[in-house]
């Protein structure tokens, strides 16, 4: 009964149900796009992104995983030194020119150890306070030591797969050109030189893939609900206050005779003698 009732009150308000449409359409528009005036554009909110993962090995010429008498400790120590070089400024920079993207529009993080505590590996509130410039950047480097390996981990986001995988692979490529370019520079005996390898290509994909569909059918649900739960009581409203407006309306005057009620005794009208009948 109260769903029936509703949905005639909507009808009867069907123009302004028809605009509330039209602005669920519109919100739904702006949770996933961004709208400019100055050109009018519309811009994607990235509410879909991909991600991409590399590994970085660093390694000697003779390659010290292929003998057994090597010490590959200092190597640890050496991969744990790198990971927290990526993460900074110079890093960026290089990474960003090899990916073909703009520096500025990177956040960097790390290094985490996987052997720490969720807790350990979450920012602190000095850390979270620097973080905040990098909330809206487009794309996004967290790097990983692995525990008791020479081996750095690379996740790489970006808002399109091809971004990603480019972002993920430019980071050794960047790392191995500084750190040849510092031991050449130096003049580092080639026995004694470290080297960065890639361990294989990227691998990535896309991450939330229908987001935008499923936000903007969400918020248009959302704001048209709520848009007719403010119908309905407003229509109720407004339509007793007209009634309390509207003059009361007059009640028939009884027959003379009778009651209010029409039950009362009816007035008698006298009868015309008998034409017949002589007095």
């Amino acid at each position: 009964m109260e769903l029936a009732r509703t949905l005639k009150t909507l009808w009867w308000r069907r123009r302004l149900l028809a605009v509330g449409v039209a602005i669920a359409i519109l919100a739904a528009l702006l949770s996933v796009y961004r709208v400019s005036l100055a050109p009018p554009s519309l811009e994607s909110r990235a509410n879909e992104f991909s991600t991409a993962s590399v590994q970085i090995l660093v390694d000697t010429p003779g390659s010290a995983f292929a003998d057994l008498a090597s010490n590959i400790e200092p190597l640890e120590t050496r991969a744990s030194v790198f990971a927290r070089f990526l993460a900074s400024p110079v890093a960026v920079d290089l990474i960003a020119q090899r990916a073909k993207v703009p520096a500025n529009a990177i956040e960097a993080q790390g290094p985490f150890d996987l052997n720490q505590p969720l807790f350990v590996q979450e920012p602190t509130a000095e850390q979270r306070s620097s973080q905040i410039i990098g909330e809206g950047a487009v794309y996004r480097l967290r790097f990983v030591n692995t525990p008791e390996l020479p081996i750095i981990a690379v996740y790489a986001q970006a808002p399109t797969t091809p971004e990603a995988l480019r972002l993920a692979n430019a980071v050794p490529v960047a790392l191995r050109r500084y750190i040849d370019g510092l031991q050449d520079s130096q003049d580092t005996p080639q026995q004694r030189r470290v080297q960065v390898r890639r361990l294989g290509t990227a691998s990535g994909g896309v991450v939330n893939k229908g987001a935008d569909i499923q936000i903007a059918l969400l918020v248009f649900l959302v704001v048209l609900v709520g848009w007719c739960m403010l119908l309905v009581p407003a229509h109720t409203i407004a339509q007793g206050w007209r009634e309390v407006g509207s003059p009361p309306a007059r009640r028939p005057s009884p027959r003379r005779g009778g009651s209010q009620n029409g039950n009362g005794p009816r007035e008698e009208v006298p009868t015309d003698p008998d034409p017949g009948k002589v007095g």
